[in-house]
């Protein structure tokens, strides 16, 4: 029966879900790591696929009233129906993306990209969008939506299958993975490891169109520090002797293993003597493509000039690319020109 009190309560538990939902992807975008936070994620949205039949019936009811005459509650069940249909279609990629049906580039519109990429688009998208609805419609829970024996039963059955069918989706993923790209815990599928300039790339729309002439590129570090650097290809070839393996996890759904070989960004910071007021850094690449680090982040990364034994190539960044392990790809700033050191 769909009393108000249980609209509260399903509405409140799909209120906390998109929270956890929003808070853990925005957190998996940037970092691939720790595992819990995607699997926390996984469970959260298979609590949301419990949901649905519940939340339809509300859903259903409301749409039922039909439009009116009222501006804000046609506009508001316009943002409904958009988001109802984000919703569906974010959980289906996923799902053919999990157990992998289907092609591993999805067509919306004139675009292709891979399932799980359209599934991290589409729901930033829609964050505006749920917000705004929360705000003009949400009814607010009261505590006795939540107390009682009869609710805590709820909560403990509605966890309870969340709990199994995340299980099962997980072994139904793991029955249908593919032995020549076996699934991170991140969701992302192995290609091309330990393959130098034959593993894959991802480039934004205009990224990379200008290409680099070693004769007159050249890397700078200046900002908050002692002595600015200018470090010709040349120079960067002659520093280039540490090397790392890192896993390269792009959101796009793919996670590559290579040895890539560079100079440590430390080293580079330790010559050019950092200022006292100096309290991060920014790698930034043609095109103002950027990335901001703390002082303490920039120990890990090396910037790379070879990936596998071999120089790199364009499109992965040539002549010089960041690579930080602990950061998803995008962070991995290719096609670089300048390192600065910034002030508060």
């Amino acid at each position: 029966m769909i009393n108000s009190k249980n609209v509260r309560f399903i509405n409140a538990l799909i209120l906390i879900l998109f929270i956890i939902l929003s808070l853990t992807g925005l957190y998996s975008l940037v970092w691939p790591s720790p595992s819990s936070f995607f699997e926390i994620h996984r469970i959260a949205g298979w609590a949301l696929i419990v949901l649905i039949p519940w939340k339809s019936a509300i859903a259903l009811r409301s749409l039922s009233r039909g439009v009116d005459r009222r501006l804000t509650r046609n506009v508001m069940l316009l943002v409904s129906i958009l988001l109802t249909l984000a919703t569906v279609t974010i959980l289906l990629l996923v799902l053919m993306w999990k157990w992998q049906i289907g092609d591993y580039y999805v067509w919306i519109g004139p675009y292709a990209y891979s399932g799980i990429g359209w599934h991290w688009g589409i729901a930033l998208g829609m964050i505006p969008f749920f917000i705004f609805h929360v705000w003009r419609r949400w009814p607010r829970p009261k505590k006795v939506d939540f107390t009682g024996r009869r609710q805590a039963l709820k909560l403990m059955g509605f966890g309870a299958v969340a709990l199994v069918s995340w299980w099962v989706a997980e072994a139904l993923a793991k029955a249908t993975e593919s032995s020549q790209a076996p699934r991170r815990f991140t969701g992302s599928r192995e290609e091309g490891s330990f393959s130098g300039n034959a593993h894959p790339v991802t480039t934004a729309p205009g990224e990379g169109k200008i290409r680099l002439a070693p004769e007159t590129w050249a890397l700078q570090v200046r900002g908050a520090v002692e002595t600015q650097i200018r470090l010709t290809y040349a120079d960067v070839l002659a520093l280039s002797t540490s090397e790392v393996t890192a896993t390269l996890d792009c959101t796009g759904g793919w996670y590559t293993v290579q040895t890539w070989r560079g100079i440590r960004l430390a080293d580079l910071l330790s010559q050019a003597k950092i200022r006292p007021e100096g309290v991060g850094i920014i790698l930034r690449g043609v095109a103002d493509y950027t990335a901001p680090f703390t002082l303490a982040q920039a120990e890990e990364i090396l910037l790379a000039t070879h990936v596998g034994g071999e120089a790199l190539n364009h499109v992965h960044g040539f002549p010089l690319r960041a690579v930080v392990p602990s950061r998803r790809g995008w962070h991995w700033v290719k096609w670089m020109t300048e390192i600065e050191v910034i002030t508060l």
